[in-house]
């Protein structure tokens, strides 16, 4: 095993958890600020590689997101027209039947 199969090892053990940095360093016949040093660039590289995916799905997102916008457009055009239309219902049975419908059911008399 050569140095770099042996750091990515280190690396793997420490982040599964289990074990410490001085453990590791007896195991693989470094210090353990060596394998400390180890840890860390692999932390910040892994960290490096999550917030690459996370911008590309970010960007992927945004590419979708004009087609689910025009459809949130759509459903929201077809509901101000059912409101529209349900409104004009309301103030047709109001002049036929001589009733306020939408005034509100259980209020005090004045």
């Amino acid at each position: 095993m050569d140095n770099s199969e042996e750091k990515e090892q280190a690396i793997k053990e420490y982040l599964a958890g289990g074990t410490t940095l001085r453990k590791l360093g007896l195991k693989y016949g470094y210090s353990f600020t060596t394998v400390g040093r180890w840890v860390m660039a692999g932390k910040k590289e892994q960290d490096k590689l999550q917030l690459l995916q996370a911008s590309k799905l970010a960007v992927q997102a945004q590419e979708a997101m004009p087609t689910e916008v025009k459809e949130l457009q759509k459903a929201l055009r077809d509901s101000r027209l059912t409101i529209c239309l349900l409104e004009a219902m309301i103030e047709i049975s109001d002049e036929q039947f001589g009733t306020d419908i939408r005034k509100k059911a259980g209020t005090r008399p004045s």
